[in-house]
């Protein structure tokens, strides 16, 4: 069920917060900022999240008092209308936690049991057939730009035709609902090596920004061979286990508790 809100305060705005300053203090030491800036309510590149997980979760309160169908229905058609107001710009990731709750209300809707079905679901091949189909129908349209699936504009700034703005995102709800049975399906039951890197994602994600804002400031421009292609994929790999690990994790810990005192 929803969750107390000075529990979610705790959790999520004060590593927002803390993420916040590091990332402000880190875009002054590469040069992507002049001079120390803190402004709380734009928050910087991955950030956003944090402030979604805190916004969907607040949302959730209104199960106590509509059904959790009525809820889902008005998170899809105000997800839907939200692209064809240009107001929230990127304060507060408004625009973004608008656009994803149907998501989020979904995973919160579906039943455990479900998801176990499709982990454990014999047909693999489907998982393969699934994402084949979602590659093909990307790469076969010129018209799909990177702005349809970040949900952090509105229509008007990204499509030429503002007005099917929202039958445009229906099709991308739909069609990122394939990718996630396909990526469950392909979830394998048992253990393996990578299984403990799942402990840490929320962790990884908010670091690995780092390093690509880092890469992203040397302002390199080059073409990636086959060979280097794969060692980037190689080197991404020890980052995430890197990222992952239960000292990085302890050493996250200890900054979140230097704030919370404020609580």
């Amino acid at each position: 069920g929803p969750k107390p809100i000075l529990s979610l305060i705790k959790k999520l705005v004060l590593p927002y917060i803390f993420f916040q300053v590091l990332y402000s203090g880190y875009y002054t030491l590469i040069g992507l900022q002049d001079s120390f800036s803190l402004n709380l309510g734009i928050p910087q590149w991955s950030l956003w999240f944090l402030l979604s997980l805190f916004g969907w979760n607040v949302l959730l309160h209104l199960t106590k008092y509509f059904t959790v169908k009525q809820v889902l229905i008005a998170s899809v058609l105000v997800a839907l209308l939200v692209g064809y107001f240009p107001i929230f710009d990127r304060y507060l990731a408004i625009q973004r936690t608008l656009t994803f709750f149907p998501y989020f209300m979904v995973g919160y809707v579906i039943p455990k049991s479900w998801v176990e079905k499709l982990k454990t679901y014999p047909k693999k091949w489907i998982a393969l057939l699934l994402f084949s189909g979602l590659f093909l129908f990307i790469q076969g349209n010129d018209l799909i730009n990177k702005y349809w699936v970040f949900g952090s504009k509105p229509y008007e700034d990204y499509l030429t035709q503002p007005l099917l703005g929202g039958p445009q995102r229906l099709v991308f709800f739909a069609a990122g609902l394939v990718g996630i049975i396909a990526f469950l399906l392909l979830v394998p039951k048992e253990r393996h090596f990578f299984s403990n890197w799942g402990k840490n994602t929320l962790t990884v994600y908010l670091l690995h920004g780092f390093l690509v804002k880092g890469l992203r400031a040397l302002e390199l421009d080059f073409e990636i061979s086959s060979l280097e292609l794969f060692l980037l994929f190689i080197g991404s790999m020890l980052l995430t286990a890197t990222l992952s690990s239960k000292r990085v994790g302890q050493w996250i810990e200890k900054g979140k508790q230097v704030l919370q005192p404020s609580l």
